[in-house]
């Protein structure tokens, strides 16, 4: 009406009417300028220039009616000013009409200026702007937002928009209440980081790990338990490591549960390609906010190599201790083989020396046999395969021990055709292998306790299967093996021969069998003998 800016009279209005002193000082002006235009104009014009006094002070009342100024009286400031937020009012423009102490200490004196330039220094309004959705719809709104602060410093807010309506419901404006969330957003991005390092701990660790509820089902596992066991969440851990249906005796995850503390020990589980592994497990309690237990973070430490491990250092360990007694053994029948040949030096007694020569050699014969099996048990010899008749090699054996079985009063029996079929072979380790064990058979025969058993035979055997299997067997009528040795017979240092013997001999015959791809097995009677059978497959060419 008549060019007049109403936003720019209603604002004039309010700030004369915000205090005593202007109401007081605005009134003196407006009876000033009555009573000179009453005293220097005609009345008609008087008359006008009061009209439109009146005119102008009820436009700004009006004005200010319908915006939340009308709400201005006491009560309602108090609340405004203190509430412990950022509060303002703002009309459809986004300029800010109103706002609370808390605001301007933070923003400044904001009241005028449109929102987005107080809170952000912007030029244009913000994208999805939550009071002019507030406008539109007449709901309440909710909104995250980063603003710069009076000091030049950023805040996080959290931005709650609620209508303002006059006594006719109509929008006057729109309430602006926003809260400094920087702190909890920073705790918040500590936590997501604290959470994501144990989340990237919880898959990288290299055990198997999983989280487990009160009833022994597995809701989390990490990487490493899929890659081995597969994703199996949802199942309960008994049927995962044990494959079997009803709770372990013992169960680290039942303690845990119930006493809230650690529990750890070893356990033998099931993969799921059927091998097994040795684990050593930990159970530990998991606690939620309130303070109760409600899962078990169970973790498994694969041991099987380490296992493995310590069974060959626990048999080096054995092996050398053997190895030494045996060798001191040999030593001291050396030192008897020097003393009786010197004796028989010194007596000019030819068989006593010759006796005591024969004890040299026969204990020379047996260092010599420890390094060969001692080489063939450390892998440093690799197989040189040949496509070979078999018999031969078998014949010079025989040959081998014609003397020795004279003299030990043993009859050696080669029963086996002039030639066999070629086959694939390492002829000297096929030697090595028929020595040790024939070794063994006249050891078996000399040791033999048996009353009444005069007469000793060890019988060497080769043949061709049907099947192109080449079979050789070295049999005794010795003292046997004892049932309780035989059932670990190529694992321990099983010897014939009292404290002559190594024990090596049969570990070296079942390498020499294996890396042929064959077997070797036995049977003997405790008193009547042993037979040692060794099978090698049909040759390949």
């Amino acid at each position: 009406m008549f060019g007049i800016n109403t936003h720019t009279l209603s604002q004039a209005y309010i700030w004369m009417i915000s205090s005593v002193w202007r109401v007081v000082l605005v009134a003196i002006l407006l009876s000033t300028v009555i009573l000179a235009a009453a005293l220097t104009l005609p009345t008609w014009a008087f008359g006008l220039v009061v009209l439109l006094i009146i005119l102008l002070l009820g436009l700004a009342a009006n004005r200010v009616r319908q915006s939340y100024a009308a709400l201005d009286f006491p009560g309602i400031d108090r609340f405004f000013q203190q509430v412990p937020c950022y509060l303002t009012i703002q009309d459809r423009n986004l300029r800010i009409i109103r706002t609370n102490d808390q605001f301007r200490k933070a923003f400044g004196s904001a009241q005028g200026e449109l929102c987005f330039r107080a809170y952000k220094g912007s030029d244009k309004a913000c994208p999805d702007c939550p009071v002019l959705r507030t406008f539109d719809d007449g709901q309440t709104h909710t909104k995250e937002e980063t603003v710069t602060l009076q000091d030049g410093s950023t805040a996080q807010m959290i931005v709650y928009t609620t209508p303002v309506k006059n006594e006719r419901g109509d929008i006057v404006g729109v309430m602006e209440m926003s809260t400094d969330i920087t702190q909890i957003k920073q705790l918040q991005n500590e936590i997501e980081a604290s959470r994501k390092e144990y989340r990237d701990l919880f898959e990288r660790v290299p055990c198997y790990i999983s989280v487990l509820n009160k009833d022994l089902k597995i809701i989390r596992v990490n990487s490493l338990f899929k890659e081995v066991f597969g994703d199996r969440t949802g199942d309960r851990c008994y049927q995962v490591y044990h494959d079997r249906e009803t709770v372990c005796p013992e169960c680290l995850v039942l303690h845990t549960l119930n006493d809230g503390k650690i529990h750890s020990s070893e356990k033998t589980v099931i993969r799921p390609d059927g091998t097994e592994a040795r684990l050593i497990i930990y159970s530990s309690p998991i606690y939620d906010e309130s303070g109760e237990l409600t899962e078990v973070m169970e973790m498994a430490t694969d041991i099987t190599e380490v296992k493995k491990l310590q069974a060959e250092l626990t048999y080096m360990g054995k092996t050398i201790a053997i190895m030494a007694h045996r060798i001191k053994n040999i030593l001291s029948g050396l030192e008897g083989g020097i003393f009786v040949m010197n004796t028989g030096w010194e007596d000019n007694d030819e068989a006593l020396t010759r006796k005591g020569w024969q004890m040299i050699e026969r204990n020379v014969a047996n260092v010599s046999r420890i390094v060969k099996d001692l080489l063939y048990c450390s892998k440093e010899r690799e197989m040189a395969f040949q496509q070979i008749d078999p018999a031969p090699t078998v014949v010079s054996v025989h040959e081998l021990f014609t003397g020795r079985a004279q003299r030990d009063n043993i009859e050696l029996i080669l029963d086996m055709p002039d030639s066999l079929p070629e086959g694939r072979f390492d002829p000297e380790a096929l030697h090595s292998l028929l020595t040790n064990l024939v070794t063994n058979a006249f050891e078996a025969c000399r040791n033999d306790a048996t009353e009444g058993r005069e007469h000793y035979h060890v019988t060497i055997r080769g043949r061709c299967e049907d099947d192109g299997a080449h079979v050789f067997e070295v049999e005794d009528n010795g003292s046997g093996i004892p049932g309780h040795v035989g059932e670990s017979l190529f694992e321990e240092f099983f010897s014939t021969k009292g404290r002559e013997g190594t024990g090596l001999g049969l570990l070296v015959a079942q390498k020499v069998v294996e890396e042929h791809g064959g077997v070797i097995s036995f049977l003997s009677n405790p008193g009547e003998g042993t037979s040692f059978r060794a099978t090698f497959p049909p040759s390949r060419a």
